[in-house]
C-alpha cells in the first residue's frame, strides 16, 4: 500500500464537491419557487475508490469494494466534520486481514512487524468542512477485508470496512460496483459526545 499523493486527493475533493454542487444547484432550481431560497442538500462521509483508466482519467467510486489494480486503484475515505476551515490531530489506522508484503509511508506512519496494521499520526487539514485520506494498491497488497479506524483531535469519529478483491486481469475498465463484496457499504460513524451523530 501506498499513500495517495495530496494533489490526486485534492482532485477528487474538487470532483466531488463540483459534483455535488452541480447536483444541488441543478435539483434546487428545479424545486424553488422564485423568492424561495433553496435547501441545501446534507454533505455524507462516504468510502470512496478512484481508477486511472489507460487514457489517464481518473473515475470516482462512492463504494467500499477495491479492486486491487495495481499502481491503478486507490481507496479512501471522506468525512464531513463541518464547521469552519482548521487544522485537526488525526490518528488514522488501517488494518487488513492479511499482510502486505510491502507498506510505502511516510515517517508520520507506523507499520506493525507483521505488516497489517499501518498507523498514521499527523495534522490535516478541514477544509470546507470536510477531512479526507486515502492509500493507493500497489503489488503485493492482499485480498481481504481492511478497515480505517478515524480519531480526530483525541475522538474515536468513525469506522470505514472496504472488501479488497483480486482482479486477475489487471483490467482498469473493472467497475467496483460490479464486485462481489459481502459487506457492501459497510460504513458507520461513532456518536459525538453531545449525543449527536456525526453525518
Amino acid at each position: 500500500m501506498r499513500i495517495q499523493f495530496r494533489r490526486v486527493t485534492t482532485a477528487l475533493f474538487i470532483f466531488v464537491s463540483t459534483f455535488a454542487l452541480v447536483a444541488v444547484s441543478a435539483a434546487s432550481f428545479a424545486q424553488t419557487a422564485p423568492g424561495q431560497k433553496p435547501a441545501a442538500k446534507p454533505v455524507r462521509s462516504i468510502p470512496y475508490v478512484s481508477i486511472a483508466g489507460d487514457d489517464g482519467k481518473q473515475r470516482h467510486y462512492e463504494t467500499n469494494a477495491i479492486p486491487l489494480l495495481f499502481n491503478r486503484a486507490c481507496f479512501g475515505w471522506r468525512m464531513y466534520l463541518g464547521g469552519p476551515n482548521r487544522v485537526v490531530s488525526l490518528k488514522e489506522v488501517l488494518t487488513t486481514s492479511q499482510p502486505a508484503e510491502q507498506v510505502i509511508a511516510g515517517p508520520e506512519t507506523e507499520v506493525s512487524a507483521d505488516k497489517t496494521r499501518a498507523t498514521t499520526r499527523m495534522f490535516e487539514t478541514v477544509q470546507d468542512g470536510v477531512l479526507q485520506r486515502s492509500w493507493c494498491i500497489i503489488p503485493g497488497d492482499p485480498p481481504g477485508t481492511y478497515t480505517y479506524d478515524i480519531t480526530i483531535d483525541g475522538e474515536s469519529r468513525g469506522e470505514f470496512v472496504f472488501c479488497a478483491i483480486e482482479v486477475p486481469d489487471q483490467n482498469p475498465n473493472t467497475d467496483p460496483r460490479d464486485l462481489n463484496c459481502p459487506n457492501k457499504f459497510n460504513a458507520v460513524e461513532y456518536r459525538r459526545p453531545n449525543g449527536g451523530k456525526a453525518s
